[in-house]
């Protein structure tokens, strides 16, 4: 504000020392005028008749001290002879000069203006002087009468800008307060009816943010509710199995087949513990943190294979890798990301295929394809398959939970990937299309 007003103070400074110049500027020029008018020639001679009203401007008290001079070829007819010349060589007729000089130990403007006469050689010059002390005394008024005004313009900004302000976020102040009484728990989007038009897509931005926190928060805490239930299965097979090999002979049958089943349920466990943590990765990786570099879709697929391979000979799977033609098969993404993508389809292909059957990794044109010939899923619950913790065949005894095929959507979400799930051409079994 400031600024403003120091800016404004400069233009208007100049401003009034322009206008003051130009005002004065013009009566000097109607009183050089008005003498140039008044000349003649009389028997070849140049005459001048200064009317009285002439006179009376030239000696106005009002518009300072007034001299003049008239010449011709450097003679003085008439007027101060030492007044100062400011009209340059060549003045054409009725053409007019402005200029300052110093006449009498003051400062003086000075106008010039040439005028021809009739059977008179060269021009006649007139010049018509005045001393600043009115101009100056005018622009002072100005410039104080301005300098008046910007101080109250300031004073009162300076004092209606709080209020002002203070009562143009009042509608802030009311949002706030309505977000302080709500409890931690409490994510509902806010009320657009008291927010003014401003303010509305600030409000919006931040209910869509709450819409999403909320979202977070709802997925977590299911999240901890399903893990909370997966993991009370094994656990309780675990603490049930070690009582009763506390009860039974060590060595006996009933040990045996007590050992077997902690041995199951601590595998379960173990399975759970790595797809929930790798699930967390996921969730915590997005698109704006992961970072996209050349990845070589046939080193990323082979990775996977290799390391399911162990896991499909012990089913009775045949495992196949199918590179593409093209080396390297390049596209961006996140190798460790896309390797864990990968991995959970192919875990879940050898895991619900039939023993006996086969597993195929295909790496094609920015797509990495994983067909089982196993019982597949039916088209009307492809979608569902992608929902946590949810088993389709709940009567297999394959155990699982349900956490394969949405943590592959989740890492595809967070490098840009689209999984879709299609039947082979064989008409059997699942084949998941992972699209880079």
């Amino acid at each position: 504000m400031v600024a403003l007003a120091v800016i404004l103070g400069f233009g208007g400074a100049w401003a009034i020392s322009e206008t003051v110049e130009t005002v004065n500027d013009r009566i000097l020029s109607a009183a050089s005028r008005a003498m140039a008018e008044s000349l003649s020639v009389e028997d070849g001679a140049i005459a001048l008749e200064l009317s009285p009203a002439i006179f009376g401007m030239l000696e106005s008290t009002a518009r300072d001290n007034v001299y003049y001079s008239v010449r011709h070829r450097g003679r003085v007819l008439t007027g101060y002879a030492d007044l100062p010349s400011i009209a340059p060589p060549g003045l054409a007729d009725t053409e007019v000069a402005f200029g300052t000089g110093r006449y009498l130990g003051r400062d003086i403007r000075i106008v010039a203006e040439a005028r021809s006469l009739p059977q008179i050689s060269g021009p006649v010059l007139i010049e018509v002087a005045e001393t600043l002390d009115t101009r100056e005394r005018t622009a002072r008024q100005m410039l104080i009468a301005l300098a008046l005004l910007e101080a109250a313009l300031v004073g009162a900004a300076a004092i209606m800008l709080p209020l002002a302000v203070r009562w143009g976020l009042g509608p802030v102040a009311q949002v706030r307060d309505e977000m302080d009484r709500r409890g931690a728990a409490d994510l509902t989007p806010l009320s657009l009816t008291s927010v003014p038009r401003e303010l509305r897509d600030l409000v919006r931005a931040f209910n869509a943010m709450l819409g999403r926190l909320d979202a977070s928060v709802t997925g977590i805490r299911r999240f901890t509710a399903d893990a909370s239930h997966q993991m009370r299965t094994p656990l309780s097979i675990l603490r049930t199995h070690v009582e009763l090999l506390r009860r039974t002979a060590p060595g006996s049958a009933e040990a045996t087949a007590s050992i077997d089943d902690i041995d199951q349920a601590s595998e379960r466990l173990r399975q759970l513990l790595v797809q929930l943590l790798t699930l967390a990765r996921a969730d915590a990786a997005g698109p704006s943190t992961v970072a996209l570099v050349p990845t070589d879709l046939n080193e990323v697929a082979a990775a996977a294979a290799s390391e399911c391979a162990l896991a499909a000979v012990r089913a009775n799977i045949e495992l196949v890798f199918s590179p593409a033609t093209r080396r390297p098969a390049l596209i961006p993404g996140n190798a460790a990301l896309a390797g864990e993508l990968v991995l959970n389809i192919i875990d879940n292909a050898i895991r619900y295929n039939r023993a006996g059957g086969t597993v195929t990794v295909e790496v094609g044109h920015r797509s990495i394809a994983i067909e089982d010939d196993g019982p597949g899923i039916a088209p009307e619950d492809r979608e569902r398959a992608f929902t946590r913790f949810t088993r389709l065949n709940r009567g297999s005894d394959v155990p699982g939970s349900g956490l394969g095929l949405p943590i592959a959507r989740s890492l595809a979400e967070a490098i840009g990937a689209e999984i879709e799930l299609r039947s082979p051409a064989s008409g059997r079994g699942l084949r998941v299309l992972v699209r880079f």
